[in-house]
């Protein structure tokens, strides 16, 4: 083996033990591969989208930067890897002519990415002829016209792997909520209930509020609230913190038929909380109604029914419902009485 093949070999193996399988990949074959590089931004980093109507937001991640490389025969003694980023990289390599460079790459890319290419908060994205486009730091002040018009070329070995007709916020938005749940679960959390410690992949964490408890402990509250039919009521078991676990939250520790009972209810509860919704007063119905404003008539879509939304009744038209008669003629019934007497 040559001294050239034992260095791509010992650098391929070191960057194997120090990167896992999703941020390192190498071929068998031939001395290649790709590393997945995820940025992390600055605390309180913002994304502002500039269009009809202006969007900003907070984000962690963005979607990562790809190496791809390739070891020349004469790497590291004279040929630098074959890669698709640019003019940095090749002064590093220059400077490190001689010996490996891809772990110096990497760290580059890692830690003064944001700040060579200038990227700060916030970070804007144009829409320019139904296209996000991104600027960052001076360039977010170019007008679109005088900013084509300085267009640079641009090194064809960078290359940008997205769907021309992609909308790229949703990508961002997407992205940075994964890459949040991948790193919250490999952090060790203690259970606000039982104050044990666990991976944040045994947690749930309420995203409202940032309290987290265990699984095992959530379970078995949500199960209990479900149970008594209080489903308004899975809020943060924190006194006085009103946040709510979503949907999804309660469907992963829940069992199927409790989870359907919990969606059945929610739907009921949010119905009642509507003024324009009642339901079908037949037993074996009991589907929601809307009504028109001003109105005591309810027709039930599904069996047809037509009643008084007041007495629940078949509806009597413009004629008082029976409770109601009874009510103002009890005035006059109590009068007679006492005559009488």
């Amino acid at each position: 083996m040559s001294a050239n093949q034992e260095a791509q070999s010992d650098e391929l193996l070191a960057l194997a033990s120090i990167y896992d399988e999703e941020e390192f990949c190498k071929t068998e074959s031939v001395q290649k591969g790709e590393i997945r590089l995820c940025l992390e931004l600055p605390p309180n980093f913002r994304l502002l989208v500039k269009g009809q109507v202006c969007i900003e937001c907070g984000i962690s991640f963005l979607p990562p930067l790809v190496l791809s490389f390739e070891l020349p025969t004469d790497y590291p003694s004279s040929s630098a890897p074959m890669t698709a980023l640019c003019k940095r990289l090749d002064e590093l390599w220059e400077e490190n002519r001689g010996n490996v460079v891809l772990f110096i790459w990497i760290q580059f890319l890692k830690e003064e990415t944001l700040k060579f290419l200038n990227i700060k908060s916030s970070l804007k994205i144009q829409n320019i002829s139904g296209q996000p486009q991104c600027k960052s730091g001076q360039n977010q002040a170019v007008d679109t016209a005088v900013e084509k018009s300085k267009v640079q070329e641009l090194d064809k070995r960078a290359v940008q792997e997205v769907d021309p007709h992609t909308d790229i916020l949703t990508q961002l938005l997407d992205f940075n909520e994964i890459q949040k749940q991948k790193v919250f679960d490999g952090k060790v959390f203690s259970c606000g209930i039982c104050f044990s410690e666990n991976l944040g992949s045994k947690s749930l964490l309420f995203k409202e509020c940032q309290h987290v408890y265990c699984k095992t402990c959530m379970k078995e509250y949500f199960q209990f609230q479900i149970r008594d039919g209080k489903v308004q009521c899975l809020t943060c078991p924190k006194p006085e913190c009103m946040s709510m676990a979503t949907p999804t939250q309660v469907k992963l520790l829940v069992s199927q038929d409790e989870f359907a009972r919990y969606d059945h209810l929610l739907l009921q509860w949010s119905l009642n909380l509507m003024a324009d919704v009642v339901y079908c007063p037949r037993i074996s119905c009991c589907m929601a109604v809307m009504i028109e404003p001003d109105t005591t008539i309810g027709i039930c879509p599904s069996c047809q029914f037509v009643f008084c939304t007041l007495c629940k009744r078949t509806y009597h038209g413009l004629s008082l419902c029976k409770e109601r008669k009874i009510i103002l003629m009890c005035p006059f019934i109590h009068t007679s009485t006492v005559k009488s007497i």
